[in-house]
């Protein structure tokens, strides 16, 4: 629990800080995340190493990169961003004729990685670029969410949440979902402004559930492929995508809500 925690307080500090460094800094290190979150899922699916596959790697990370930097690096035609992917990665079926190796359950498997990642990490870029406050903001709700769970679960967790993730517990929730909630509606409500107080309950407690929904999402994927982790890149977590999991469904609730009202 101790490196779990330290862990987690270095991150949330390195995210943070080059926020407010500059957001084209912190657009980069995203960058960096979304590529070794593709290269995650890639090797979450393709445990056994074959050097054909190389090409298709290179291609999704080529993607990944091309989605995410689209409309903050650079603006180019939405068309392109999707049609790109979608040739580049659906065509190796018919080159490598191997349906052991690369078939079409790969390739969608593969679009499916270039666009959720792409467009998640792209969001969080663009986030960062249009408002410091709220990108910090999507970190907090994440991170404290994460962490008290688990600390709760530790402590007082007796009853298991689900099959998905055996150590995860309804106490533990509940208590991450409290102390996000407090927290989260503390820092919305005085830096970020503009609702009331029973509206930033509200959406912070949407968020902290979503949160850990989409840590459950995450740990799902890597279930069915019987990983207890997606690398070990991280000391008391894992890899990127076990700790970005909640930050990307967090990032997603909130652009979806402030797109709506």
């Amino acid at each position: 629990m101790k490196q779990r925690t330290i862990s987690a307080i270095i991150l949330l500090i390195i995210m943070i800080g080059s926020i407010l460094i500059d957001s084209k800094l912190f657009g980069v290190l995203m960058l960096i995340c979304s590529v070794i979150g593709y290269k995650e899922f890639f090797d979450v699916r393709y445990s056994e190493k074959n050097k054909k596959l190389n090409l298709i790697r290179l291609i999704g990370i080529l993607s990944v990169l091309m989605t995410a930097m689209n409309n903050t690096f650079y603006k180019i035609d939405m068309n392109i961003v999707i049609l790109v992917p979608l040739l580049l990665l659906s065509l190796p079926i018919i080159f490598y004729n191997d349906n052991k190796l690369y078939n079409i359950t790969d390739a969608l498997y593969n679009l499916g990685i270039v666009y959720f990642l792409g467009l998640s990490f792209g969001n969080i870029i663009y986030m960062a670029d249009s408002s410091l406050v709220k990108c910090i903001f999507i970190f907090i709700i994440a991170f404290i969410t994460d962490t008290y769970a688990y600390i709760g679960g530790m402590l007082i967790g007796k009853h298991k949440l689900t099959s998905i993730s055996p150590k995860k517990t309804i106490e533990g929730s509940v208590i991450g979902t409290i102390i996000g909630t407090l927290v989260g509606s503390v820092y919305y409500y005085n830096l970020v402004g503009g609702v009331t107080k029973f509206e930033v309950i509200v959406l912070c407690l949407f968020l902290t559930i979503l949160s850990e929904l989409g840590d459950l999402f995450f740990s799902s994927i890597k279930r069915y492929f019987d990983k207890k982790d997606y690398s070990n890149l991280i000391p008391g977590h894992g890899g990127i995508l076990d700790r970005f999991d909640s930050v990307i469904y967090v990032s997603l609730g909130l652009s979806l809500i402030l797109s709506i009202i």
